[in-house]
């Protein structure tokens, strides 16, 4: 087994598609066999202004052919939304493991479809929140777990962006059936960021949205108040959401933690009382690319700035993919769940459709 090369197949040549193979192709352990679209020629030709050229792998226009190949061990599943459920539900059953897209499903039943799917066929699965290997949320993470912050008080991410007809599957996000939300199409990255960093789980949800951006049929602004369960018989933490595709500003992806020792507001450390030790947190931060400054806010006031590559561009060839391909095709060969399989996804998700179903009660609380 160490010494096996997985074959991989990949459904749907679009827009993500290239960073899916361009990692596979980064890890020795993977080989491309076979791709799976509408139309051969487009395909390859949109592959190739990416830069990636895969001429080895054969083509299909037929999903089956990719989940009954006994070459094929892993399948990247890069369609449309409405199509994530049902492909990650067969190719479990063909005991393929799985990359999917998110989101992973876009209703309580279809989560429900791909946990007894994989959970039954014990395929390992790794889900693209690949936000998770960008090292300012890695330091984030870290910073709340180890205590700088002290006990978190409140928490507030933003998933801003500005998409529109220049998108490449614009055709179909823009619609109810596949896109759904602004959450579920792009804005569960950041409920997918406030889960991980402050280590907590969404317990309620009340939310507003509104449609702003022409094209959409669906509201592409919402704001989500949340309640998190802090688990220490304490009162919940608060948080907030926005989640928006309407804001005249580049892509925005923000975090902010705020607890009773000190804040994180994107890339500056904050304080009012006991100021944060610089040299202490230099020599503590286990991450080599990731270093800081000391600064003074605009209104005098002492801070620290974090000094790494930042979660601030929507372009896909910036962001960490191979650290997801490299952890599932790890867990793979070591029989181990991947810490972002369909069963942590799944809790994203459930928040998102809470927060939709919320908004369009009027901010009515919904339990999650």
């Amino acid at each position: 087994m160490a010494d096996r090369v997985l074959g991989v197949g990949l459904v749907g040549v679009g827009w993500v598609a290239a960073q899916h193979l361009q990692a596979f192709k980064g890890n020795s352990r993977t080989r491309i066999v076979a791709l799976c679209g509408r139309n051969e020629g487009r395909a390859r030709q949109k592959l190739a202004a990416a830069g990636v050229r895969v001429l080895e792998a054969r083509f299909t226009t037929r999903y089956r052919d990719l989940l009954t190949a006994p070459d094929i061990d892993i399948i990247s599943i890069a369609t449309p939304n409405h199509l994530h459920a049902s492909q990650a539900v067969a190719a479990a059953r063909a005991g393929k493991h799985l990359l999917l897209e998110k989101p992973t499903g876009l209703n309580h039943d279809e989560l429900k479809q791909i946990r007894q799917a994989v959970t039954r066929s014990g395929v390992r699965s790794i889900v693209s929140f690949e936000l998770h290997y960008n090292p300012y949320l890695r330091f984030a993470k870290w910073l709340r777990e180890e205590g700088w912050l002290g006990r978190l008080v409140f928490a507030r991410f933003q998933y801003l962006s500005r998409v529109t007809d220049w998108y490449s599957g614009w055709s179909w996000v823009r619609t109810n059936k596949s896109g759904r939300s602004h959450l579920l199409a792009a804005g569960c990255h950041a409920v997918d960021a406030l889960r991980w960093c402050t280590g907590l789980e969404v317990m309620d949800v009340s939310a507003f949205h509104t449609k702003v951006t022409r094209g959409y049929q669906w509201p592409t602004t919402i704001v989500v108040n949340m309640t998190m369960d802090s688990g220490r018989n304490t009162a919940p933490v608060l948080a907030q959401l926005t989640s928006s595709t309407d804001l005249q500003l580049p892509y925005t992806f923000g975090v902010e933690m705020m607890g009773d020792r000190a804040s994180l507001r994107d890339d500056l450390i904050l304080w009012n009382e006991t100021p944060v030790d610089l040299a202490a947190l230099r020599a503590a931060c286990p991450f080599d690319n990731v270093a800081f400054e000391e600064v003074k806010t605009q209104t005098g006031a002492s801070a620290i700035r974090i000094k790494t590559a930042m979660p601030g561009s929507a372009d896909v060839a910036h962001h960490p993919f191979q650290g997801e391909i490299d952890e599932l095709v790890d867990c793979i060969f070591e029989d181990r769940e991947t810490h972002l399989n369909v069963h942590d996804a799944e809790l994203t998700m459930r928040v998102c459709i809470a927060a939709d179903r919320s908004a369009a009660r009027h901010g009515r609380s919904v339990r999650v």
